[in-house]
């Protein structure tokens, strides 16, 4: 189209010719092609990758703002436009000779995480999203947006989101299968039924982590200083693979189903005597230990998920067995009991919660979640200096720069390495589903998306540049299951797991992960 249409946006000739409509889970959001720290660590289906001045490319990045321009986030609504063709999408038809050149748009739903995603994409539920580069009123603006230690680029501002619009796929953290029962599903919504989704793809292992605030890893490094857990070579604050402390899968379930409420519960043995968590870390506080300091309160504070936020199932169907094991399953914690259980509705919240409970400050505390979730306490309730524990990816704070920090379980660090050798438990399985009433366009290019997303070599560019943290290289693993040859010993440029869950011929989350018998090997360390 012509300069002042309004279709005037990059690629200026026309609407879209293949829309893609895609809510859910983050977690394949790098394999669309969107940008990170100023580069794109992966491109599935746009013939060329966007670029953060928008010049010299015909593939741009659409952020939604509820204000300025410059305050546009890929939180809730964002969008790629670019060209596509047959060589990106095998059996792509339409478009222009002689490669079926075609006017991609691809729309990402991020608000309401992995469930929203799968109850759109099974049961027909229709949502808002940027319909399109002219309805969604965009205009050209270079921008970058700061999150989670990272930031993400964009390349057109946009203002408006249309409803009802089916979705075409969605991704997820986690297999369809384990949205079921009554924590892993959005409070008045039905369970997930996996069968109703024809095309279920399970891309690649995502790497989840439980994030403690800075002042709780510390006094937890101390205390497994002082015990002789951790070496007596490490010191508080110290970043490194060695120094980093550990809590149990036992003591994570208790934590999260309520029955662990108070820090001092958890005793440590120092030289003999047996003393209360808070107790070693008085002791230190008088030694005059840096880095350590007395908790206002020694109440375990949870910044947990909202019910089917898919990092959340990934915990609940790895480490507390639900819905996996029925009524036998422990819950999780809700709101009101002896523990102080609250709902952090995004990975920003969950950064913002864990802020505001080490630091006092106001970025979480005073805000208000969507119903029918209770909103944060008020900014007048005190806080800071309380130990916190949540439930986070680890694509994020591999900078440290926010107020929290990743611990080991079972002390197995949440690196690839660790999962590769099946030491790290709390892995879900990401996924991207869909059913067979798309178009024969969308369904190829939604195939191309999920063969692309789950080859090591994607698996291994987009951890580089999100999620290699000091104490080692985190995010997201690649299976064996989707038939990628694991490697004979660790090999982080070929991240894939020997183990797999998918022995029956689809992914099952509630599986316990065994040797892929197609190849047959592991490694013994």
């Amino acid at each position: 189209a012509a300069t002042g249409s309004a279709w005037a946006l990059t690629p200026a000739d026309g609407a879209p010719q293949l829309s893609l409509y895609i809510p859910g889970s983050q977690s394949n959001d790098p394999a669309f092609g969107f940008m990170i720290n100023n580069t794109t660590p992966a491109n599935a289906l746009c013939l060329n990758d966007p670029n953060p001045t928008g010049t010299g490319t015909t593939t741009h990045v659409y952020f939604h703002t509820k204000g300025a321009n410059s305050a546009a986030t890929n939180d809730e609504y964002s969008a790629i436009y670019c060209y596509t063709d047959s060589t990106k999408i095998p059996g792509l038809t339409g478009g222009v000779a002689p490669n079926n050149k075609t006017r991609l748009w691809i729309s990402r739903r991020r608000l309401g995480a992995s469930f929203v995603g799968l109850d759109a994409a099974a049961n027909g539920t229709k949502l808002t999203y940027l319909k399109d580069p002219a309805t969604a009123v965009c205009t050209a603006f270079n921008g970058s947006y700061p999150s989670g230690g990272a930031s993400y680029q964009w390349n057109y501002s946009c203002t408006t989101v249309t409803s009802g619009i089916s979705a075409t796929a969605a991704t997820s953290d986690v297999t369809p299968d384990a949205f079921r029962g009554v924590d892993n599903v959005t409070p008045g919504k039905t369970d997930i039924d996996a069968s109703t989704l024809d095309n279920r793809f399970a891309l690649g292992g995502h790497i989840i982590g439980t994030p403690v605030t800075l002042k709780l890893r510390n006094a937890l490094q101390y205390a497994q200083i002082q015990n002789g857990t951790l070496p007596a070579s490490c010191t508080v604050g110290n970043e490194t693979p060695a120094c980093v402390p550990s809590l149990s899968k036992e003591i994570l379930v208790s934590i999260f189903s309520g029955q662990l409420y108070d820090w001092s519960t958890l005793k440590v043995k120092v030289a003999g005597a047996e003393k209360s968590l808070p107790e070693v870390v008085a002791d230190g506080v008088t030694a005059g230990v840096a880095g350590l300091s007395n908790p206002l309160d020694t109440a375990v504070h949870v910044c947990r998920r909202e019910n089917g936020a898919g990092q959340q199932v990934a915990l609940l169907s790895n480490i507390l067995k639900s819905p996996c094991l029925g009524d036998s399953s422990p819950k999780l914690a809700e709101p009101g009991g002896f523990a102080d259980i609250q709902y952090a509705t995004s990975l920003g919240a969950v950064d913002r919660c864990l802020g505001d409970y080490n630091n006092g400050t106001n970025g979480w505390f005073g805000t208000s979640n969507p119903a029918p979730f209770p909103n944060p306490p008020a900014t007048g309730v005190p806080h800071g200096n309380q130990w916190a524990i949540g439930i986070q990816t680890t694509e994020r704070n591999a900078s440290n720069s926010a107020s929290y920090r990743f611990i080991k379980i079972d002390g197995a660090l949440p690196t690839g390495e660790q999962v590769f050798l099946g030491h790290y438990p709390l892995v879900g399985e990401y996924a991207l589903s869909w059913k067979n009433n798309v178009t024969a366009n969308q369904d190829a290019a939604l195939n191309a998306l999920a063969i692309y997303s789950g080859l090591p070599s994607t698996i291994a560019a987009r951890n580089s540049d999100l999620s290699n943290h000091s104490w080692g290289q985190a995010g997201y693993i690649a299976l064996s299951a989707n038939g990628h040859m694991p490697p004979a010993t660790w090999d982080p440029a070929n991240p894939v797991t020997p183990y797999t869950r998918s022995l029956l011929g689809t992914p099952d989350a509630c599986a316990i992960p065994v040797v892929n018998p197609d190849f047959g090997s592991v490694e013994l360390r």
